[in-house]
């Protein structure tokens, strides 16, 4: 028998671990598949568009099937979690902003903790990046004529 992998082990096992930028991107990829009802087509590729290089683009890689050998996965080093999603021939697309308090939450430093500690930290983080509220997580806007 064979058991299909959920989106999320599908990620963690691309990436090769868990860790709080992957959980934010995979967060991020699920929110642009429902507001733009993205569906794979041979028609149209979808382009995803970066403003930091991080982690969080191989949930990208997973969920929206935007990648750089085919070109549809592009980043712009602003360091800035901001992504913009947008089918190629079409105008409206989609701007994702992830807010400040989840950033904030991100750049806490654990260098100080214990090992179990900074596993313990870790597991707080993941839960509080998949487990907060939208509204809490991001922005986000529809665009028109990104590309």
């Amino acid at each position: 028998m064979c058991i299909e992998k959920t989106p999320w082990e599908q990620v963690i096992e691309f990436h090769g671990h868990t860790c709080p930028e992957i959980a934010l991107g995979f967060r991020v990829a699920q929110i642009a598949i429902r507001e733009l009802e993205l569906r794979p087509s041979s028609e149209t590729q979808l382009i995803v568009t970066a403003y930091t290089h991080s982690c969080a683009i191989d949930a990208f890689q997973v969920l929206n099937h935007a990648t750089y050998g085919r070109r549809n996965l592009l980043v712009h080093e602003k360091k800035q979690h901001i992504y913009h999603f947008q089918y190629s021939g079409k105008s409206e697309g989609l701007q994702i902003s992830i807010s400040t308090e989840i950033l904030d939450r991100l750049s806490l430093a654990s260098d100080h903790l214990t090992f179990r500690e900074k596993q313990t930290d870790l597991m707080e983080t993941l839960k509080f990046i998949l487990g907060s509220e939208e509204a809490d997580f991001c922005t986000f806007r529809k665009t028109l004529n990104f590309n």
